[in-house]
């Protein structure tokens, strides 16, 4: 009866430490993210609507700015296999380089975001305006994603750079060509006053927060 107890005591502080460390290891992760970055997130988590598909509208109509699609497809972490019915969000800055409507001071949210669902072949779409470099001149116009896969977790995904912003070195440029499909500098094409982006994202294996 001693016997069986003690096992019984073990096995529970053996699940104990092993929920401990992981709720730390949880705990170490929200703790590097950026406090602001964070607030942003749960307010945009707070408003995602409730029926997401692969396309997305970004803005409206009135919205000033270059009319913008960012077609995307998101694999898994091989490189491989389409990553399906998976969350993506994206956000990035206004035609002035606002994040955050005039002088950054209106919203705690991104202003300009949006969620989509993958499709069956991974694919998504947002349709919204052209980012603008920072309005202080501190980077050119860029475009984020946040991925939310019940695989892999919640992940960043690397920045999309525009092109034909310039300043970039010739490493940086030779990095983006290495990494192939996958490159984050990204040309830029237009189509009766439409410019267009194809986006590749890879999954890592692990979540970032």
């Amino acid at each position: 009866m001693l016997k069986s107890t003690i096992a019984v005591n073990f096995l529970l502080l053996t699940k104990l430490i092993m929920v401990t460390s992981i709720l730390a290891l949880f705990d170490s992760a929200i703790a590097q993210v950026d406090p602001q970055w964070l607030k942003s997130w749960r307010e945009a988590i707070d408003m995602r609507p409730g029926n997401i598909s692969a396309i997305s509208k970004v803005v409206s109509e009135e919205e000033p700015g270059i009319p913008f699609v960012v077609k995307g497809q998101l694999f898994k972490p091989n490189g491989r296999v389409p990553a399906n019915n998976v969350l993506v969000h994206m956000y990035h800055r206004d035609h002035a380089g606002f994040d955050f409507g005039p002088n950054d001071s209106s919203l705690t949210t991104w202003r300009l975001q949006g969620w989509v669902r993958t499709d069956a072949d991974g694919k998504f779409e947002f349709h919204t305006i052209r980012p603008a470099p920072d309005h202080i001149g501190r980077e050119g116009g860029h475009i984020h994603f946040t991925i939310v896969s019940s695989d892999f977790g919640k992940q960043w995904a690397p920045k999309i750079h525009l092109l034909d912003d310039g300043g970039f070195t010739a490493n940086e440029k030779r990095a983006s060509e290495t990494a192939g499909q996958f490159a984050w500098l990204k040309e830029v094409t237009t189509i009766d006053g439409v410019q267009y982006i194809d986006v590749a994202i890879k999954l890592k294996e692990n979540a970032d927060f």
